[in-house]
């Protein structure tokens, strides 16, 4: 593939986790730059506050979450078990984006802050560990670049703008409909992640 004009290869473990990684962002990058809008307007009693009492939910959770599950991880032998744990995260998240369809009081909100939370953390706590795992020698900052700029940059920006078209003609249930739907497409993309797995030898000790 080129990028740049620039002829790069990577292997098919990294290849499947920036393409998930990017629809996945951008599916969130359409709703998350107008989240307290909708939460404001669609929320029963919902205030400035609430929003961003559940950005705060959700980014605790994730935290509390996170550290020691990736210590966790890190303990065990193969990858199994962080694909699962992934495989976990990618499927909360479709719940979460879907989710915010069917909200309507404080308190569901609150609930769904807490899920996409786990879910975040799941699905973080494995990514970094599997990407770290399958980087190329030799192009460790050129793809940890693609990660930055293509996972966690592009991928916002575009959800975003085309988030903010869709949002004003379609209205904001239409946009959550469109990240599930994102979520669920790079979860399926994600079991082609399987066969890329390292497995454990039998001189292994009990950490990786």
């Amino acid at each position: 593939m080129k990028i740049f004009n620039i002829q790069v290869t990577l292997n098919r473990a990294i290849q499947i986790l920036l393409a998930f990684l990017f629809i996945v962002n951008v599916g969130g990058g359409l709703f998350s730059p107008f989240l307290a809008v909708f939460i404001v307007g669609f929320v029963s009693g919902a205030t400035l506050k609430t929003a961003g009492f559940a950005v705060a939910v959700y980014a605790i959770v994730k935290s509390v979450v996170q550290i020691p599950l990736a210590r966790r991880l890190d303990k065990q032998v193969g990858e199994k078990d962080d694909f699962y744990v992934m495989i976990m995260g990618a499927v909360l998240s479709i719940f979460y984006a879907f989710g915010f369809i069917f909200i309507k009081s404080q308190w569901h909100l609150y609930l769904l802050s807490i899920i996409g939370g786990i879910a975040g953390a799941f699905l973080m706590a494995a990514y970094y560990g599997i990407f770290a795992r399958h980087v190329d020698k030799g192009a460790e900052g050129f793809e940890w670049s693609l990660f930055s700029v293509g996972g966690l940059t592009l991928s916002v920006a575009i959800g975003g703008a085309i988030g903010g078209i869709l949002a004003d003609t379609f209205g904001f249930r239409f946009i959550f409909l469109m990240a599930g739907i994102l979520n669920v497409i790079a979860t399926v993309l994600l079991l082609f992640l399987y066969s890329q797995l390292f497995k454990p030898t039998a001189p292994e000790t009990e950490k990786r």
